[in-house]
């Protein structure tokens, strides 16, 4: 059982209001005939107050009906197995999709709208019915996990596959200018369109090098450029330290524990062209990996060959390139073995909320409490009528 507005509770203590009045009401003292009061001695008048309850039947019922109201206000919802056989046998069925109950071209939003959707429907069985082109990207499998799991799915291919898709613009750097590339896939072709998008070329690469090594490091910058690879977030820096062989390591390096920075350290160490050039020399150099102040810093010997110390700022200029996601790119349809695999068959009613119940128990207790007013009702009139009867038979004795 749950109680749809349990603060109603409160309203209990008005029960003290009948045991009150039962406790203050006002009793009357009977009125006795005597032909002569000589025989009665004088004692000194003092006032008596009564305070044992009476007519305790009627007390009780009184009590019950204000107990009954304040378990009506409450609002109780028994749980019985007929109930929620009841429940189950409900079905909320939504669409989402563009032309849908929750037109969207936006799959993701839709599903998110519809959920929140059957959050608040009354208590039943649930299924989403996702009826889109369904290609590459729209939906994924986060998607659907964030879908309660007693919510059913199911997917519908409905209109035609987009002929074309356009990702999002990256800002590239290029040896003389930034520009910002648009990529546009269709079916027969991809098309590519840059804009100078103005400032001079940056790039969150920066050595550190004795003064005799500044030709070679503005150099290896130079071959980072020529790649044009799109500029990271600005919290995303790395600094190439090249020290001398006398030259002492740094202090206030702390061990990398940033998750970009983890990533960018194992494409590094991974870069072909780097481990190429590293076996190359003898000995073979080394590099050392650190953070300092929110910048990843690899440190390495300054007498490294140009090459070598161009593949190294190479191998971070690519570390620090977002991966795309090829397959969101592609306009093309979800499997239907992947579709089939998010398929799933809607559960039993989850529980009921207090704001989601269409009808509760409130109204049996309603009834009781006007069968007890009806009760209190007859109570109090066979008490008058007893008095009454009682009165005539004294006044007859008399």
């Amino acid at each position: 059982m749950i109680w749809l507005n349990p603060l109603a509770w409160f309203a209990l203590a008005a029960v003290a209001v009948p045991i009150a009045a039962h406790l203050l009401a006002h009793q009357r003292g009977e009125r006795l005939r005597f032909p002569t009061l000589r025989f009665i001695p004088p004692t000194r008048i003092a006032a008596i107050r009564r305070r044992a309850l009476d007519d305790v039947p009627l007390l009780l019922v009184r009590v019950a009906i204000v107990a009954g109201a304040a378990a009506a206000f409450a609002g109780p919802l028994v749980t019985t197995a007929w109930r929620r056989a009841a429940w189950d046998g409900r079905l909320v069925r939504v669409a989402v999709g563009p032309r849908q109950q929750f037109d969207s071209a936006d799959l993701r939003q839709g599903l998110r709208r519809a959920v929140a959707w059957l959050d608040n429907a009354p208590p039943a069985r649930r299924e989403i019915v996702v009826t889109a082109p369904l290609t590459i990207g729209t939906l994924d499998e986060r998607d659907v996990k964030a879908v309660p799991p007693s919510t059913g799915l199911r997917f519908e291919r409905s209109g035609e596959t987009p002929r074309s898709r356009m990702l999002a613009a990256a800002t590239i750097a290029t040896p003389t200018a930034e520009v910002r590339r648009t990529v546009t896939l269709d079916a027969g072709r991809t098309t590519v369109r840059e804009e100078n998008a103005g400032g001079r070329p940056s790039i969150p690469v920066d050595i550190v090098a004795p003064p005799e090594q500044q030709g070679r490091a503005r150099a290896a910058l130079e071959a980072v450029l020529a790649l044009r690879l799109p500029i990271p977030a600005a919290d995303r820096r790395v600094r190439v330290v090249l020290r001398g062989n006398n030259q002492p390591e740094q202090s206030g390096t702390a061990p990398v524990a940033t998750a970009w920075m983890a990533d960018a350290i194992a494409r590094i160490a991974a870069d072909p062209g780097l481990r190429a050039e590293a076996a190359a020399v003898e000995p073979q150099p080394t590099w050392q990996f650190a953070s300092r102040n929110g910048t990843l810093e690899i440190a390495a010997r300054a007498d490294v060959p140009d090459l070598f110390l161009a593949a190294l700022v190479r191998a971070v200029g690519l570390a620090l390139t977002p991966l795309d996601d090829v397959r969101a790119a592609e306009v093309l349809p979800i499997p239907d073995r992947q579709l089939r695999a998010w398929t799933r068959e809607p559960g039993p009613a989850p529980p009921p909320r207090a704001d989601t119940v269409d009808r509760d128990d409130r109204r049996w207790l309603w009834l009781a409490v006007l069968l007890l007013l009806a009760a209190e009702s007859w109570v109090r009139r066979r008490r008058r009528d007893a008095d009454e009867v009682h009165h005539e038979e004294r006044a007859r004795v008399a």
